[in-house]
């Protein structure tokens, strides 16, 4: 049995901590400052958190999901999941995960542009 973390509960986690960070936002009312992303701060909540390979390219895949093309991170998470598959199979990787879980996460990396069959 595995102790990884899956797609799924990265996910909830991120889009929770995302939630919590504009909730505190509003609760505050604080305005956002140029170039502030909530995802970004929940990126930065969890960027160590992970000790997997497959567990780190699921937490750039969801930061770059959940950026949808905004911010100037985008080059920085699409480079660190090349760094993460520098040396690497991805299909070892995607060994690990079963069912929906890897449907959902390789249509993820397609949407991104990541070439995957």
């Amino acid at each position: 049995m595995s102790d990884r973390v899956t797609y799924y509960e990265m996910r909830s986690w991120l889009l929770d901590c995302c939630y919590d960070y504009c909730r505190s936002k509003v609760r505050h009312g604080r305005g956002w400052l140029d170039g502030e992303y909530e995802f970004a701060y929940a990126y930065d909540e969890f960027r160590t958190s992970f000790s997997s390979a497959i567990e780190k390219l699921m937490l750039e895949v969801l930061t770059l999901i959940l950026a949808a093309g905004r911010g100037v991170s985008i080059d920085f998470h699409r480079e660190n999941v090349s760094s993460i598959l520098r040396g690497r199979d991805i299909y070892d990787l995607l060994a690990e995960l079963r069912g929906d879980e890897r449907s959902d996460f390789v249509s993820d990396l397609q949407a991104l542009g990541f070439e995957i069959r």
